[in-house]
């Protein structure tokens, strides 16, 4: 029984560890970007929530083959690095709709959040992942076309207003930001 209890002790100390090694750490222009877009709207900025979402968003970007680029520039534009309902009912970071991720879990064989619909708009991973997920399949509908599937993305009668600027924002990325560097 002790000898049981010992392994899980030490198979959890094991992940912490690796989790605080191999963790990626935020570079500084992404850490900058975030406290700027969040200041501006008068919310606080915590540097481990920071990383932890920096972290997230290149592993979800890898695990889906997406350009993490790509998703920095759809969440600035969309939430500004926010948790925040939008007006017509989308969630979080990424503005995914409650139907929406709906869809994306029928699509993808996923289950519904532990918490429910509603953990869209606070766990960042989740929104994130869903929103990846969905911008996948509007490329895979619009064979490439990156800017149809913002177009498609957004809705609404902003949607080329919305389209341009998460292409504007994504270009400036890949113009002067490189993963991993910058520090």
């Amino acid at each position: 029984m002790f000898a049981e209890k010992l392994k899980v002790i030490i198979l959890i100390q094991t992940l912490v560890i690796m989790t605080l090694f191999f963790a990626e750490p935020a570079p500084t222009w992404f850490k900058d970007m975030v406290t700027e877009a969040r200041t501006k709207h008068g919310l606080i900025v915590d540097k481990d929530i920071v990383d932890e979402l920096y972290t997230a968003i290149i592993e979800i970007s890898k695990k889906h083959d997406f350009d993490p680029l790509l998703v920095i520039a759809l969440i600035n534009v969309e939430s500004e690095f926010r948790n925040v309902v939008g007006t017509a009912g989308e969630l979080g970071l990424v503005q995914i709709k409650k139907e929406t991720a709906e869809f994306v879990a029928q699509k993808y064989s996923l289950s519904e959040p532990e918490g429910g619909w509603s953990t869209l708009l606070w766990d960042f991973r989740i929104n994130i992942e869903y929103g990846v997920l969905y911008l996948k399949y509007l490329l895979q509908k619009t064979s490439g076309n990156l800017f149809k599937a913002l177009e498609m993305y957004n809705g609404g009668s902003m949607k080329t207003i919305y389209a341009n600027k998460i292409v504007s924002e994504y270009k400036e990325l890949m113009e002067n930001k490189v993963i991993n560097s910058g520090r």
